[in-house]
């Protein structure tokens, strides 16, 4: 074999190399890994209408919301996620403060995603709106006895007030969108008021309190609103038994997620963030589960009530997430479990 033979040997070769490579780089990029505080069948149809679309292929890891978040520190930069999506903006904020997020320049979600409902640096994205509500009985509570959730605090509900635990994220956003909005004392003092009037109806989930509430075990309670839908889509007759109202400037969080530092399909990462940010994707993950896009040019089911029926808290969700360690502190402080 001559000497130019053997050189076109060679190239060939590098080249075979080198499409190896390729290859195994492009088949890297079509594959994700998600960890989600979210529940699977809420978010899996949305997963599998990406990998339709797109061909890149999700691996999902579900557990708690905060489970995944201590999980991603003890895991530190030998994570294997790329992406992960949370029931709160509170933890969220709390990964991007630990430095596990990665910032995305994006101008879909720009132009989607209203600015207090992500990140400043865009680690975070909120993908579904969830506002707290006053589930009460209209046939034991009038509504003009509700209008706050400082109402909550009166000693004519000592006994009649139902409310989820306080170790869950969804009690202690609301608690550090308290701090954000009137100050430490003032919030252990609400959180001291709603406690005694609770007793010991402290329910392990918004469903239980909402089923509470129908079923005359409390008069009221504290809970997400897409939880009372839900139980009148299984329950309709309950409707007699079951209202909700929106007290002013409610407490509102989201479901939402970011691209973790770590990740090295980045691109892909954040073709799924911009997905979930889209028109359709805000659609599709809102819809089934009665929550609100966060896009407020998308419209909710035309069964819910009506956004310009209510004023969400003048708080930006990244300063509430600034204030979760303080209200969790908080929240242990009172007693409230």
């Amino acid at each position: 074999m001559g000497k130019g033979s053997g050189f076109i040997k060679v190239l060939e070769i590098i080249f075979i190399v080198l499409m190896v490579c390729i290859a195994a780089g492009v088949s890297e990029a079509q594959e994700l890994v998600v960890y989600s505080g979210r529940g699977e069948r809420l978010i899996k149809p949305v997963l599998d209408e990406f990998t339709k679309r797109t061909g890149i292929k999700i691996i999902l890891h579900s557990a708690g919301t905060v489970e995944l978040l201590n999980k991603l520190i003890v895991e530190g930069d030998r994570s294997p996620a790329d992406v992960y999506f949370t029931v709160d903006a509170g933890t969220l904020e709390r990964a991007r403060i630990a430095g596990l997020l990665h910032a995305i320049k994006s101008e879909v979600i720009t132009k989607n995603i209203p600015a207090k409902i992500r990140a400043s640096d865009n680690s975070w994205v909120g993908f579904s709106l969830r506002i707290r509500v006053i589930a009460y009985n209209p046939k034991r509570v009038k509504t003009d006895e509700i209008k706050t959730f400082d109402s909550l605090t009166e000693t004519k509900f000592k006994g009649r007030l139902g409310l989820r635990t306080g170790s869950n994220v969804y009690s202690q956003s609301h608690a550090a969108m308290m701090i954000a909005e009137r100050g430490e004392t003032e919030t252990e003092k609400y959180l001291k008021g709603i406690l005694a009037n609770a007793g010991d109806r402290i329910y392990p989930s918004d469903s239980r309190a909402v089923e509470a509430v129908a079923k005359g075990e409390v008069d009221v309670a504290i809970v997400n609103h897409y939880y009372i839908y839900g139980h009148l889509r299984k329950n309709p007759s309950d409707g007699a038994t079951l209202k909700f109202v929106v007290p002013q400037e409610t407490a509102y969080n989201v479901s939402g997620g970011g691209i973790l530092r770590t990740s090295k399909n980045k691109d892909a990462a954040q073709r799924l963030i911009e997905f979930m940010a889209s028109d359709e994707g805000q659609t599709m993950f809102a819809y089934e589960n009665r929550e609100y896009p966060v896009n407020p040019k998308i419209p909710a089911h035309p069964d819910m009530l009506k956004r310009d029926k209510f004023t969400l808290s003048h708080v930006p969700l990244w300063t509430m997430g600034r204030y979760m360690m303080t209200a969790i502190d908080l929240i242990d402080k009172v007693g409230y479990r």
